[in-house]
């Protein structure tokens, strides 16, 4: 049993996981130009509503499922299960020829991407212990990376080869990870809490409060993407410009990593996510006021770095409230943490809908003021820094627990 832990701590788990969340996103994010050239017909603001609004039905349908899951069969079945709907939901998009085929494949796609978060990241945290926190923010960053390379992807391959080729690139790539969840992912852990313990720990105040956070930090980058496009076209910019810019605000993500990992080492994590907490209810205004492009593209990659110092440690957090219980059922809290971002993106979908009367600062400044005054709330979580000591005590009792 300790090779399987071993093997889970290898660079294979971190790279087939940010693969798939990578894939992930990029699945999303292709279909997006797509739809309107679907055989399915597809057409009108109520159907186009009615696809988002399933595909977050498979998402929370299916993540309660796959958490409980995974504490008996473990995380690795999980994402085999989740790359079966992946390659379900290719099929459907490529080859379905009606509206009710196309919901389908939303269905199995919001499911899919349920699996892929909630086991995904548990073998991070599992495989990850003492650099948590910088393993789950390069593994986010490969998914920002998909979902600003697949609304690229999808019109230029459709572009290139019409509606059949981005299918059939989307196609070798599910392939490809499928096999690489099979061959180089560890086998299932035997050892798992019981029920009690497991309800016991997703509703402690040591994962609510870390689930708030998730769901802040969503909200907080949620506002962005899709109001900042529509703001950077009136002053001018080219949609390829839009697609530099937050592209550059993705790297600004992974290169923070680091440095977010090293602090949170020595802060207690509570404070280092009510810092960023701060800092993108600061940053957030910035890209209403600062003029043109080059400003405004800086002031995106401010706040993708506030976002890092939100979300790596709270992400890393929930795997250490696993920890201190001498537990191994990670695929729950990350069921937590799956639910709290997708509440968080409604949230921020809800705001920028219902905010049409307002100029986009005025929006900013509002989602600003919701972040500010839930810092009481994010105070409450756990004081302890993720220290190098912490990690060793809590890698050696799991390890005895098996």
């Amino acid at each position: 049993m300790l090779g399987s832990v071993s093997r889970l701590g290898s660079w294979k788990v971190f790279y087939v996981v940010t693969y798939a969340l990578f894939l992930d996103y990029f699945i999303y994010g292709l279909v997006v130009p797509l739809t309107a050239h679907s055989p399915a017909n597809i057409s009108g603001h109520g159907q186009l509503a009615l696809l988002y609004g399933v595909y977050s039905l498979g998402v929370f349908i299916a993540t309660p499922v796959f958490g409980l899951l995974g504490n008996q069969i473990g995380s690795k079945r999980i994402v085999i299960i989740g790359v079966l709907l992946s390659a379900a939901a290719t099929l459907l998009f490529w080859f379905g020829a009606t509206f009710s085929t196309a919901l389908l494949a939303r269905l199995c796609q919001g499911a899919a991407s349920a699996a892929a978060w909630t086991a995904g990241l548990a073998l991070i945290a599992e495989g990850y212990v003492k650099n948590r926190v910088q393993m789950m923010g390069l593994a986010l960053a490969g998914s920002t990376a998909g979902s600003v390379l697949g609304p690229v992807a999808g019109g230029f391959l459709y572009q290139a080869g019409g509606f059949a080729l981005p299918f059939l690139i989307l196609s070798v790539l599910v392939g490809i990870d499928a096999v690489q969840r099979v061959f180089l992912l560890p086998g299932k852990v035997t050892y798992r809490g019981s029920n009690a313990e497991l309800f016991a720990l997703v509703g402690d105040k040591s994962v609510l409060v870390p689930g708030l956070a998730v769901a802040l930090a969503a909200f907080g980058w949620g506002i962005v993407e899709p109001l900042l496009p529509e703001h950077l076209r009136q002053a001018e910019a080219t949609p390829s410009t839009v697609g530099v810019i937050f592209t550059i605000s993705t790297i600004a993500f992974g290169l923070i990593t680091p440095v977010v990992s090293q602090v949170a080492t020595r802060v207690p994590i509570k404070r280092v996510v009510a810092g960023g907490t701060i800092a993108m209810a600061t940053t957030l205004p910035l890209l209403g006021l600062l003029p043109g492009i080059v400003l405004t593209g800086f002031g995106l990659c401010l706040v993708s770095m506030s976002f890092a110092f939100m979300l790596n440690p709270t992400s890393a957090e929930l795997g250490n409230a696993v920890d201190r219980r001498g537990l191994r059922c990670y695929t729950a809290v990350y069921a937590v943490y799956n639910i709290a971002y997708s509440i968080g993106m409604m949230a921020s979908n809800t705001v920028a809908t219902a905010a049409g009367h307002l100029q986009f600062y005025q929006t900013l400044l509002c989602v600003s003021a919701v972040l500010v005054l839930s810092l009481p709330l994010l105070m409450k979580g756990t004081a302890a820094p993720a220290s190098e000591a912490l990690a060793n005590e809590n890698s050696e009792r799991r390890t005895k627990t098996v």
